[in-house]
């Protein structure tokens, strides 16, 4: 096991400057995610760590140990690739313990006939095939030995790339979007196998992938990537909670986060739409800010209520009905884009289309960024804020 720290790692290609001097401390033992849209860089600074390209400046230790001067194969890390890259002329067993094979036997101890008489080669296939044996039971896949990829379904190819990876006892496994092949049930089936896998091997993980499902539910920290440039690193749920950037709060989470334009009181409250919120953010008076909120901290309620004059909020202009949640789109007078709520489907009975209704959230599910998007500080909690008052000045 060992840690892997990356110091302003730069890469261009041609005119195109791909990495801009990428900093990050990968912890020992962790399971750390690249998670970023197409293109953002993710895949190619795995391959700077593994060595499979070279970066143009910048410096990366394995173990504390300096490699950008080492070859992939004196790193003492594990690739798995999106394609498995597994042959398909030989069988699971022989592709599971090339490594070995390659790393402790000779060129002519390789040789298929030669090579069985010579001394010592009897001996090394032996701990080879035990070793083997050993990591196929970890994985399940002993009983698919014989075989040859082509006879093997996706996830079983998957494991099988990831015994290969595994029988190496390297520092570091490298993952680059190892589930993408996958069909969704199966994908998430891998997922959990991953995150097992990790649990029991105690190794350091570092995988890259687009899809921030796989990010948010197998990591110890996940790293957001942008443009080259590092957006944020932390935690799961601290990444979905408390977003660094705008760009962070729209990337995480399915559906997008509600996102409303809004500007600072002086006395440093948000005003929206005329409406003063009960949020309160270190900034100077008049700013425009941008309120964003998840779907699930929105409240969905009828437009009839107990106060005197019931506002209207806005109405229902569409509703996804996805078995286990709701989406509804609620249309507000001065908005553009219709505001989308998460909802328990036995919640909303017989809700309909144009159906006039309210919505409310709380505080301290506001997060409010600047007009270059960066997360504002909050000054103090604050009590619920009724969405309705958008509509009604």
């Amino acid at each position: 096991m060992a840690s892997v720290r990356l110091r302003e790692i730069r890469k261009a290609f041609r005119d195109t400057q791909i990495l801009h001097g990428v900093s990050l401390d990968i912890a020992d033992g962790e399971f750390l995610t690249l998670v970023g849209p197409s293109g953002c860089g993710k895949s190619t600074l795995l391959r700077i760590i593994a060595g499979l390209e070279q970066h143009d400046d910048g410096d990366v230790l394995i173990g504390e140990r300096p490699v950008d001067h080492l070859p992939p194969k004196a790193r003492d890390v594990a690739m798995v690739f999106q394609s498995y890259a597994l042959y398909p002329y030989m069988t699971v067993a022989e592709n599971i313990a090339l490594p070995l094979v390659m790393r402790r036997m000779n060129t002519w101890q390789r040789l298929p006939f030669i090579g069985r008489i010579l001394p010592g080669t009897a001996e090394r296939r032996r701990s080879i095939a035990a070793e083997t044996d050993a990591v196929a039971r970890i994985l399940g896949i002993s009983q698919l030995l014989e075989r040859r990829p082509a006879q093997l379904s996706g996830g079983q190819r998957q494991r099988v790339a990831l015994g290969r990876a595994m029988v190496r006892h390297p520092q570091a496994f490298l993952m680059d979007e190892p589930l993408s092949n996958l069909d969704a049930k199966l994908r998430v089936h891998a997922r959990a196998e991953i995150a097992d896998l990790h649990r029991r091997l105690g190794v350091t993980f570092i995988y890259v992938t687009h899809d921030q499902a796989e990010a948010m539910t197998m990591s110890d920290r996940v790293a957001v990537m942008m443009g080259g440039r590092l957006l944020q690193v932390a935690p799961p749920q601290e990444i979905y909670d408390q977003p660094a950037t705008l760009d962070v709060a729209r990337f995480v989470g399915t559906p997008e986060i509600n996102v409303l334009p809004a500007h600072v009181r002086s006395d440093g409250a948000v005003e929206v739409g005329g409406r003063v919120w009960p949020v309160e953010v270190s900034a100077e008076a008049g700013t425009e800010v941008q309120v964003a909120i998840r779907p699930e901290a929105l409240a969905l309620g009828a437009a009839e209520t107990r106060e005197r004059t019931p506002p209207l909020a806005g109405s229902v202009c569409n509703i996804e009905r996805l078995g286990s949640e709701t989406l509804v789109h609620v249309a507000i007078d001065g908005l553009g884009a219709p505001l989308i709520v998460r909802v328990d489907p036995a919640s909303i009975g017989s809700l309909s289309l144009q159906q006039a209704v309210v919505l409310t959230t709380v505080a301290r599910a506001v997060s409010v960024f600047d007009a270059q998007g960066r997360r504002l500080e909050r000054r103090r909690a604050s009590q619920p804020v009724r969405l309705a008052e958008l509509a009604h000045g």
